[in-house]
């Protein structure tokens, strides 16, 4: 391996690297040789490198082969040959690089690393078949939705979530129905990718009775994100909640919906205790267009404690004979902006009128 012959500026760095037992050294000539990037032999250099016994050597070609002047078709099958390699560490390295090339050559080996020792290793696995999205792995990964292993479960239905194959419905949908809290919040938050399977929206529907605060979140989120109008009536109730981070999730989702029948609701949390609520509130109403949210807004200000007073000072205190005033003079002779003007002269004129 010595004897290889590359270019001047090359081989005494490559000798650097394989000749000298000095491990710290060989490191030094690995990030060298990836500063030669223009050299057309400086990749071949760094993948010889691969074949050292030692695994912080491997870690740190590993990391240069990530660079974009290196990263393409000819680091894949040297790396798919770490796959085997001792240290996991180097694994795990190896099998994310092999997801970003999103090269299908991986995919058959990255398979066999789902039934790998380590579970970090079989995670990573996972993860790097759903980025090259190669739907022949979803049967693989369907495999352990089924493992006694609650980790195992929740990184599959990621997976599996993110190819998205059509033929992996069922156990993606199982998982709604999973006995661990976490694997049922990650269903909720990979159905994105199944938008149009007919069972999802159910589904999602049926977590918002979840037992767990977290799955409920989960699924009033994605609920919103598809945008789904048969969720409004529980995400309003939602809002009557005292969990801060479920009322803003609900208001977030409702905002995307956009359904006429949630603003009464999203009013009442203008006046909430919470300034991030009362924020979110007025930020989600601000999406309903001024024909859609006026009638909603004069409902909530007839029941408005001044507005109400002033109603009964008016049926208190009624005009006398021979001082009769004009009410649309006087509201505007307070200058008040034109909106409220608007709204009160609905409240309190034509309400008198009527």
């Amino acid at each position: 391996m010595v004897n290889q012959t590359f270019s001047p500026k090359i081989q005494p760095i490559y000798e650097k690297l394989i000749g000298c037992d000095n491990p710290i050294e060989q490191i030094q000539a690995v990030y060298e040789l990836g500063n030669l990037s223009s050299e057309e032999d400086a990749l071949e250099a760094i993948l010889r490198g691969l074949l050292l016994p030692d695994s912080d050597i491997k870690l740190a070609i590993l990391d240069i082969l990530m660079q974009p002047e290196f990263f393409g078709e000819a680091i894949v099958q040297p790396i798919i040959d770490l796959l085997g390699d001792e240290d996991m560490e180097v694994r795990k390295q190896a099998i994310e690089i092999l997801g970003m090339t999103k090269d299908n050559r991986a995919v058959p080996p990255l398979i066999s690393s789902l039934h790998d020792k380590e579970p970090d290793v079989r995670y990573c696995a996972m993860a790097s078949l759903a980025n090259i999205g190669d739907k022949n792995a979803s049967s693989h990964l369907e495999s352990c939705i089924d493992s006694d292993n609650w980790q195992d479960r929740y990184y599959a239905i990621d997976s599996i979530g993110m190819i998205a194959n059509p033929a992996a419905a069922g156990s993606f949908l199982k998982a709604f129905n999973d006995e661990n809290p976490k694997v049922r919040e990650n269903a909720a938050l990979s159905a994105g990718f199944y938008d149009r399977h007919p069972e999802v929206k159910a589904k999602l529907i049926e977590l918002l009775d979840d037992e767990e605060l977290e799955v409920q979140g989960a699924a009033a989120f994605m609920l919103g994100e598809y945008k789904c109008k048969d969720a409004v009536p529980q995400l309003c109730d939602f809002l009557k909640t005292d969990t801060e981070d479920l009322i803003l999730i609900a208001i977030e989702s409702l905002s995307k919906i956009r359904d006429p029948t949630s603003i009464s609701a999203l009013i009442g949390m203008l006046d909430h205790g919470a300034p991030e609520i009362s924020i979110a509130a007025q930020e989600a109403l601000d999406v309903f267009r001024n024909i859609v949210i006026i009638e909603p807004l004069v409902d909530a200000l007839k029941h408005d404690v001044i507005v109400r007073y002033i109603e009964h000072r008016l049926r208190k205190f009624p005009e006398q004979p021979g001082k009769k005033k004009n009410p649309e003079r006087s509201l505007s002779s307070l200058k008040l902006p034109m909106w409220l003007e608007m709204l009160l002269h609905e409240i309190l004129i034509n309400g008198q009128e009527n």
